[in-house]
């Protein structure tokens, strides 16, 4: 509970973050950037019930743009490309 705790408050205090940066500002190793993803989701409910919403700017294609619906992506089905932007999280 103490990293979903965490990360809310980073969130709350910086805002616009993707896992990977939170990660290293939590001085997390990047091999638990799943547990990050994890985190994510409960911290999700756990502001709903705060009466506030985490927002997700979705993954993204720097070559081309294409918009990601999931939040980890690897490829485009585009164009192919392996530029991708992370997602990002906020807290609204």
């Amino acid at each position: 509970m103490a990293l979903i705790e965490d990360i809310i408050d980073l969130l709350e205090s910086e805002g616009g973050l993707t896992a990977r940066e939170i990660c290293a500002i939590l001085r997390i190793e990047p091999e638990r950037e799943k547990e990050v993803y994890a985190a994510i989701t409960k911290a999700a409910k756990v502001l709903k019930r705060k009466g506030k919403r985490l927002v997700m700017q979705p993954p993204k294609c720097k070559k081309c743009g294409f918009e990601f619906e999931k939040v980890k992506a690897t490829k485009c089905p585009r164009c192919k490309s392996q530029w991708i932007e992370e997602a990002r999280f906020f807290i609204g």
